[in-house]
């Protein structure tokens, strides 16, 4: 059993957004991204998608997206986005998921395959340069007690160490000038073996993007722009021979 990832898909079935404002590389995009989909996620494989699912603005709207992630192989596992309208609270998004048996995370965590996954959406740091005044809401705090919640109960899951444990993050835990945030001090403290975020679409966020190995973490950014459109595979679950 292989784990995937692609986030920022971006999806708009019920109304059709335009997304080649954004540039060529999101032209059909949904049919590149089930194109290379298909070519490489089976139907036992986990695939993560890291917030900006959908463009919906509400219940009604997300049910086609829905429907169509569920025509794609493999197992599927969601984290909200700032994107992600339509889903108003953990319990009615896990309620329009369920029929489609996929998972939905937001500051806890399950085990698939031997292979423990937490999410947590994120935020903008105070400190970031693209930081917004947020007193009536504190998104910031939220998202870092959630997080530290998913990796608590992520860690209690934990038989060892070298379990496999992934983070799914929507917004990425570093600045977007490449510093460290609370969000950083909490991964690093609990060990996760991936650290996956999305949201960032431009070549020169790209470039500063932390990447690789992070005291003792793997950092990886999974914007489906990013990626080109083509899943990224982070590991092979332990219990897997494939």
């Amino acid at each position: 059993m292989n784990f995937w990832a692609i986030a920022d898909t971006h999806l708009s079935f019920a109304k059709q957004k335009d997304m080649s404002r954004f540039g060529e590389k999101w032209l059909n995009h949904t049919e590149r991204i089930a194109n290379a989909w298909r070519e490489q996620v089976s139907s036992e494989d986990v695939i993560l998608i890291p917030g900006d699912i959908s463009w919906a603005q509400s219940a009604g709207r997300i049910l086609p997206d829905l429907a169509w992630l569920s025509m794609l192989p493999g197992q599927k596992v969601l984290l909200r986005g700032n994107h992600d309208h339509w889903w108003d609270g953990i319990g009615k998004a896990r309620a329009l998921a369920q029929p489609f048996g996929f998972h939905l995370l937001e500051g806890d965590s399950l085990e698939l395959n031997g292979v423990i996954l937490c999410g947590a959406m994120g935020h903008v740091a105070p400190h970031d340069p693209y930081y917004k005044s947020d007193e009536k809401k504190d998104r910031y705090t939220r998202e870092l007690v959630r997080l530290e919640n998913a990796l608590e109960a992520g860690h209690k899951r934990r038989q060892s160490p070298h379990q496999p444990m992934i983070l799914m993050m929507h917004y990425p835990p570093f600045t977007s000038d490449g510093k460290r945030t609370a969000y950083v001090d909490v991964i690093s403290r609990y060990r996760p073996t991936v650290c996956l975020y999305g949201h960032l679409h431009h070549p020169r966020e790209w470039e500063i993007a932390q990447q690789g190995e992070f005291e003792g973490v793997e950092y990886a950014l999974v914007a489906a722009d990013y990626l080109n459109m083509i899943p990224h595979r982070v590991l092979t679950a332990p219990n897997s021979s494939g």
